[in-house]
């Protein structure tokens, strides 16, 4: 199985044909230089926040070349919790804004094209987000995979009386939790149901919150 490291990272922004260098565990464009971390519990949480409440955006400039974001959308004490978590991790400072069109949301942008490749190469893709999966490298591994579900449930989740309920679109990907809570956490979750909100079909699993914070 592939790591995610910097020379992947470089490779990835050579194929896009992005100019960059490498300084140290430093990768650095014309307009930022960031670290390329480690796949630690930290990664993964942020990664399990992208899947919830993240998207990867890749649009073409009016000129030449591409504009990159990695965005998370939540409210204003989560979203300032996550631009220090990303600081710490990549040595960047996100951008961070109000949405005007709803109450008590924010967004975090990050700019960096050596992060949005990171992500990329950690199994992400860009645009809307279908047939998702857990991060290989976060899958195979139980400590990294529970900080993922922290992630998950701080963006797609809520506790209600020590139960863990969380809502997704896509039943197959729920399907992949459950197997992953009980071979790696000794989690049993219940399978997924259907629900719908505003006629959209969604499902949702539940599972004993106690369980996870004690393993």
């Amino acid at each position: 199985m592939k790591t995610v490291d910097i020379l992947t990272v470089s490779l990835a922004l050579n194929n896009a044909q992005v100019w960059h260098k490498i300084q140290n565990d430093f990768i650095c464009t014309k307009k930022t230089c960031v670290k390329i971390p480690e796949i630690n519990d930290k990664v993964a949480y942020l990664a399990g926040v992208i899947t919830g409440d993240g998207h990867l955006t890749r649009s073409k400039r009016k000129t030449v070349g591409y504009y990159y974001i990695v965005g998370i959308v939540g409210r204003r004490e989560f979203t300032e919790k996550l631009c220090l978590l990303i600081k710490e991790i990549f040595n960047y400072k996100p951008g961070f804004y109000k949405d005007k069109r709803k109450n008590d949301c924010y967004y975090v942008n990050i700019y960096p094209v050596a992060i949005f490749y990171f992500f990329i190469e950690l199994g992400f893709r860009s645009g809307k987000k279908r047939n998702l999966r857990v991060p290989s490298l976060i899958a195979q591994d139980a400590l990294l995979f529970k900080h993922f579900m922290c992630g998950l449930i701080d963006t797609d989740g809520f506790i209600d009386k020590k139960r863990v309920h969380l809502k997704q679109r896509e039943r197959g990907f729920l399907k992949e939790l459950v197997g992953l809570l009980k071979r790696h956490l000794g989690i049993v979750s219940s399978p997924p149901k259907i629900n719908y909100t505003d006629g959209k079909p969604y499902y949702y699993i539940r599972f004993p919150f106690e369980e996870l914070a004690m393993t």
